[in-house]
């Protein structure tokens, strides 16, 4: 009698550990189970001399969670842009892309600007001031006359013996550009130029190449050469090629020249940093970019490797 009290009590006991543990384990689950806080993700560039840009807001999500536009987009907020003394409110149009209600004539230059974001009982800010206007010069492009070989390697496998490596050809294409230099500064300039160069060529291995070259720069606009009254700028793209007898691939370039502020500098510097995840944010109180710039590009068909000069 006594052996099946004992019995049915340590039975009971196994029992009751058991579902303790079982307790334990599915609130070990749901405690340590990740709940990631979702955060906006802001994507603004106001342009001087230019009509109130749409804005983008999308949504954080984990990265094993893919998801599709309207999933991604940051829907029902609420968005404030203050531009001087007028506030403008924006809509929202479809999945996470906001318009402006009403709209200005084009946002002015020198103007200190103010956004708000409002979302899920949280607030996202940003802002800075609008820079003056930029406008691109004389552009002027050349090539050689023939191909130049380079040697890729894969630097992923520089500790083996063997290193792989290819030749390939290419043409270095030599642009020029210059802007107005506008009144000289003794101190660093609040302004930060980025000239760009986008050819439509077929992609080539290029980013490593493009390493080497200088396809796209970021600076302070007094850190610019002066000529003759106007700031310069010199850059190099590759144009790919199949062998060393191949012709000079046409092709059309857009050159770009945009100016901003820290902010966007920063950003701009950012995108192709290969260390970092995503690009620098200026959003307090959310992700993304919102910044002010000014922009002027000019798109000419590149024929020959002979110089040439395109006036804007």
């Amino acid at each position: 009698m006594r052996r099946e009290t004992g019995d049915h009590m340590l039975r009971a006991l196994g029992g009751g550990i058991l579902l303790v543990g079982l307790v334990l384990m599915l609130g070990r689950c749901d405690l340590t189970e990740p709940t990631e806080p979702q955060s906006v993700v802001v994507e603004a560039f106001l342009k001087t001399g230019r009509p109130l840009p749409a804005i983008m807001l999308r949504r954080t999500r984990p990265l094993d969670v893919p998801g599709g536009r309207d999933e991604n987009a940051a829907q029902g907020a609420t968005v404030e842009l203050r531009m001087d003394a007028q506030t403008v409110a924006y809509e929202e149009a479809d999945s996470g892309r906001y318009v402006p209600e009403s709209n200005l004539a084009a946002v002015p230059a020198g103007v200190p600007w103010a956004l708000t974001v409002r979302w899920r009982g949280e607030a996202a800010r940003a802002e800075g001031r609008t820079p003056p206007p930029i406008s691109l010069g004389e552009v002027c492009v050349e090539a050689p006359s023939s191909p130049v070989r380079a040697i890729r390697v894969d630097s992923l496998r520089r500790d083996s013996l063997d290193i792989p490596a290819e030749r390939e050809y290419l043409y270095p294409v030599d642009v020029s550009l210059e802007w107005p230099a506008g009144a000289r500064s003794t101190g660093d300039t609040p302004h930060w130029v980025r000239p760009q160069l986008r050819p439509d060529t077929t992609e080539s291995s290029s980013r490593v190449v493009n390493f080497f070259l200088e396809p796209v720069d970021v600076r302070r606009e007094n850190q610019f050469r002066v000529r003759n009254g106007r700031r310069t700028w010199r850059g190099v793209y590759a144009v790919p090629v199949v062998d060393s007898t191949s012709a000079f691939p046409g092709h059309d370039l857009t050159v770009t020249l945009a100016r901003g502020d820290t902010a966007f500098a920063a950003f701009a510097r950012s995108r192709e940093d290969p260390g970092r995840r995503e690009p620098i944010s200026n959003v307090d109180g959310g992700l993304g970019i919102a910044t002010a710039v000014a922009l002027d590009s000019l798109r000419r068909t590149v024929a020959s490797g002979e110089k040439r000069c395109y006036a804007p």
